[in-house]
């Protein structure tokens, strides 16, 4: 593009109109001391600057040789500041100006487009501002210009596609933004251009396919799009291709296989798809080809029989399927690094046996299945071997141990079995070995403490047991151990004091015992150290003070005693949890020396005093759990400080005072625990502003007076238990706000009224919905029917009425239900018979299973009449027996008669007469476990002979008989 004439004509017209300026090769001095006088030169670089001394002597300035006239000026890296000054413009002979590599500031003078003979413009790495000025196009000679790294912001100017004889475009690192101007195809001489770290958008201008010069396409790290241009095949010469962190979409050109010179090819981070072509491999200069992250399926199609110089190949984060090709290394191959992680791929990882130059492989995040196989010691020359996140199962093979080169070994989230091989002592430069989350059991090796070059160390979940090994401190460059969650025993060897560089020490969820080594005072760079889960126990060495570097220490869940004072130290502690031990005495005011804490957790320990008022200082603080201690006194009114608060956990203390009214300003408090202690007083209605509240306890206090009704008010609430307090008063019926409550629980106070029927609404309720012990009065509403989620439902001890209602049928979830000791009656509905009588005791007009039957009016009998019938069915079963025992021995008469000729001739005595001995109609049915009569309202007596009798009741009688 042409420079317009206005442009041109005022640039010219400035030189006329001011000839002071108008440079000559003897005006070169004065040009540079003005220049020099907009710098700031901290180094005293420019101190022989002088008129006194010649001008081509002076640092960084060049002259031709003999003439006197400056050529160059180079600056570069002095550390300057300041800016450049216009007055540059005298340097009419100048061709190569460099001040890169600076803290130059300011805009970049539109005045450099006076110098006609400038080739080459470095002025990168700056913190040069505004935008590139059109006059630049005015450089007809220009070969060069390198102005990245700045804070140029705007678009770049369509007039540097005047600058003909340009070769090196670099405009990198800086806020551009807009299209790429066509106007760069006009460029036929460019070699580079790198436009990298912009925010770039549209496409590739086709005009590129012009430069047919181009050596080095660089557009990374923009917003470009589309399509990538099919174009780009015809750049014949091009070596370097990266289009990085972009947004292009479609399939990878085939093209590209026509890029004979091509030695780079970086497209990853874009939306790229399909397959990878298979002209790639006609790339035979390629050496570095990365595609990852993108969407780019199908199998990988490349082989290294034709990529023969490949020694970088990325795939990772694609949808790559199937295994892992036999052509990918099918013979001598140059392949250094592979990374295919995070696609599909199967199979076992076998194929990469052949790649004989491999020093590093990711194959993680994958679905790679079978073992790891013991011919991989043939991969020699492995320094990474990173398998993590497949399904490999199986043993680690001893022959790992022969990888003498291995610096990392991650092999994590795998169904690896077995032990740790004794092998895995010889690799002396391995530094990093991640094994966690496998199966491996077994102990740890003693020779794992000959890898002293290890570093970081984690086998958290296995099954290892044993003990650590003794000699662990040999591993003095070790900075992580993490031998959490496995079965490890005894003590924590003291050479482990020896391990100086340490920072991060888990140990938790073992059976280690015994007491913390003194030599742990050794371990000065420890920052995060987590021994919860065991048994180990003892006071605390007073050294422990002396670690000044802890930021994370939890040693909750087991039996130390004595003084927390050991494990404060630093002042950098965020995170201090203790719970579960044997500390006492009072909590330190010296916990608050770290201001930064957001976790202090002392709960179940023996501490006592009060809670010292300085932890209000704790500002960032957003967890406090005091609870199951021996505190006493009122709950300060300095934490009204600790406004970042999520979880306040008092509980089980012998805390007395008011339940703060403060406690409302914690406006992201989630949890508030204060039950098991003496408060008094009401609930602060405040409280209802704390908005997010979703765990509210306050159960087992003293409190008294109402439910304020603002607690309504708090409708994120899950857990409300205010039980065993004196509260009066009525339910409040704005709690029917609180539509996310899965558990309620107001027993054991003084509550009266009715229960509300808008308690029908929290249809989250699920745990528990407990009443009992109350004065509650009226019926059940029968909206706690809706209540479908509810598992246990408690409304005993109160003084309800009325029937049960038939809509508690719905509660088809409940497992567990108490309505007893209250004034409810009529019929228990047939459903919720299934619940013990226990669940509907002390109420003495219900009747129907499982308590005694109802009667024709369907009121449960009368006492009287229960005991009259009792012993109605007494007598009556008396009279049978007896009747029974009569005809048996008429029976026996007879035959005597009928058997014996020699009779004395006398009657045997009757023992009673049979004909109206036994009254009944022939119905009975079981009570328990015992036949009764079912006396005929009709006719009480019945006129059966005694033969009916026997006749209908043999088999009954028969029965009884038989079970004495």
């Amino acid at each position: 593009m042409a420079i317009p004439l206005a442009l041109l004509l005022s640039l010219l017209f400035g030189i006329l109109l001011a000839p002071e300026c108008v440079a000559t090769p003897d005006m070169a001095p004065t040009t540079l001391l003005q220049v020099k006088s907009d710098l700031i030169d901290p180094q005293g670089i420019l101190s022989d600057w002088s008129p006194k001394a010649d001008v081509c002597s002076w640092h960084g300035v060049s002259c031709l040789l003999g003439e006197g006239i400056v050529t160059g000026l180079n600056l570069s890296g002095y550390g300057l500041s300041g800016t450049i000054s216009p007055a540059i413009s005298g340097l009419i002979s100048v061709e190569f100006i460099d001040l890169s590599s600076n803290s130059l500031t300011g805009p970049i003078p539109a005045e450099l487009g006076m110098l006609q003979n400038l080739k080459t413009l470095l002025l990168y790495s700056n913190a040069l501002v505004g935008t590139i000025p059109p006059e630049l196009g005015l450089l007809g000679n220009l070969k060069v210009l390198r102005i990245g790294d700045n804070r140029l912001h705007s678009e770049i100017p369509p007039q540097l596609g005047n600058c003909t004889e340009l070769e090196t475009m670099g405009l990198a690192y800086c806020q551009l933004s807009g299209a790429i101007p066509h106007q760069i195809g006009n460029l036929k001489n460019l070699q580079q251009l790198v436009l990298d770290n912009n925010t770039l958008t549209g496409s590739i201008p086709e005009q590129l396919g012009g430069c047919a010069n181009l050596r080095s396409l660089s557009v990374s790290d923009n917003r470009l799009g589309g399509i990538i241009p099919s174009f780009i095949g015809s750049l014949s010469v091009l070596q370097s291709l990266n289009l990085a962190n972009n947004q292009f979409s479609g399939a990878i050109p085939a093209d590209i296989g026509k890029l004979s010179s091509l030695t780079y090819l970086n497209l990853l981070g874009n939306s790229l798809t399909g397959a990878i072509p298979e002209e790639l491999n006609q790339l035979s200069q390629l050496q570095v080809l990365d595609l990852s992250k993108n969407n780019i399926s199908g199998v990988i199609s490349i082989s290294t029989s034709q990529l023969k110089n490949l020694k970088y190949l990325v795939l990772s984060d694609n949808v790559l399927d199937g295994t892992i090709p036999e052509g990918l290394c099918p013979g001598n191959s140059s392949l250094e690094s592979l990374f295919l992680a995070g696609n599909n791929l199967e199979g076992g990882i076998e194929g990469l046996l052949n790649c004989i130059s491999l020093r590093s492989i990711d194959a993680s995040n994958n679905s790679f299945t079978g073992k790891i196989p013991s011919e991989i010691d043939r991969l020699s020359n492995l320094v990474n071997l990173v398998l993590h996140n497949n399904s490999l199962t199986g043993v680690l093979p001893p022959e790992i141990g022969n990888l003498s080169n291995l610096e990392m070994l991650s092999l994590y989230h795998n169904g690896l079995t077995g032990v740790l091989p004794p092998e895995i002592g010889r690799l002396q430069r391995l530094k990093v070995l991640f094994l966690y989350e496998n199966q491996m059991s077994g102990t740890i090796p003693d020779e794992i403490t000959n890898c002293t070059s290890l570093e970081e160390v984690d086998f958290f979940g296995n099954h290892f047991h044993g003990t650590i090994p003794e000699k662990i401190g040999n591993l003095k460059s070790l900075t992580v151990l993490q031998l959490r969650q496995n079965d490890l025993s005894g003590s924590i060897p003291a050479s482990l004091g020896e391990c100086r560089r340490l920072q991060a020490l888990a140990l938790a969820d073992n059976r280690l015992s015994g007491a913390l080594p003194d030599t742990f005072r050794l371990l000065t760079e420890l920052s995060i150290i987590t021994l919860y889960n065991n048994s180990l126990e003892g006071s605390l060495p007073e050294a422990l003070f002396e670690l000044k570097n802890l930021t994370v220490i939890n040693i909750s869940h087991n039996r130390f005693s004595g003084s927390v004072v050991p494990l404060l130290g630093s002042s950098s502690l965020s995170v201090l949890v203790l719970t579960d031990n044997n500390f006492s005495g009072v909590i330190p005011t010296a916990v608050t020396r770290s201001r930064n804490m957001v976790r202090l957790q002392l709960a179940g320990n023996h501490l006592t005093g009060a809670i010292p008022a300085e932890l209000g200082d704790l500002t960032q603080l957003k967890m406090l759990d005091l609870s199951s201690n021996n505190l006493s006194g009122d709950i300060p009114s300095q934490l009204s400080n600790c406004l970042q608060l999520t979880h306040l956990n008092l509980e089980r203390n012998s805390l007395t005072g008011a339940v703060p009214s403060w406690l409302g300003g914690l406006r992201f408090l989630g949890e508030l625990d204060l039950s098991s202690n003496a408060l008094t007083g009401v609930i602060p209605v405040e409280l209802g502003n704390c908005s997010s509240l979703l765990k509210l306890s306050l159960s087992g206090n003293r409190l008294s007076g109402s439910i304020p009704q603002e607690i309504g008010r708090l409708t994120s609430l899950n857990v409300l238990n205010l039980q065993k307090n004196s509260l009066t008063g009525v339910i409040p019926p704005t709690l029917r706000r609180c539509n996310k409550l899965y558990e309620l629980r107001l027993s054991e106070n003084s509550l009266e009224g009715p229960i509300p029927m808008e308690l029908g609404q929290l249809s989250e309720l699920q745990v528990m919905l407990d009443l009992s012990r109350n004065r509650l009065t009226g019926q059940i509403p029968t909206s706690l029917g809706n209540l479908v989620k509810l598992e246990r439902l408690n409304l005993s001890s109160n003084q309800l009425h009325g029937q049960i209602p038939a809509s508690l049928l719905q509660l088809t979830s409940l497992n567990r239900l108490n309505l007893s000791d209250n004034l409810l009656s009529g019929t228990i509905p047939a459903v919720l018979s299934s619940f013990p009588a226990a669940s509907y005791a002390g109420n003495n007009e219900l009747c129907g299973a499982p308590l005694p039957t109802c009667g024709a009016n369907g009121r449960r009998l009368a006492s009287a009449t229960v005991s009259g019938i009792v012993a109605a069915i007494a007598i009556v079963s008396a009279t049978v027996c007896m009747a029974l025992l009569y005809i048996m021995l008429r029976m026996w008469s007879n035959w005597r008669e009928v058997s014996v000729s020699s009779s004395d001739g006398e009657e045997p005595e009757a023992h009673g007469k049979g004909g109206k001995c036994c009254a009944g109609d022939g119905k009975y049915w079981k009570v328990g476990s015992g036949l009764v009569v079912a006396p005929s309202t009709e006719e009480k007596y019945s006129s059966a002979s005694e033969s009916s009798v026997l006749h209908g009741k043999l088999t009954e009688a028969s029965a009884i008989n038989s079970k004495g």
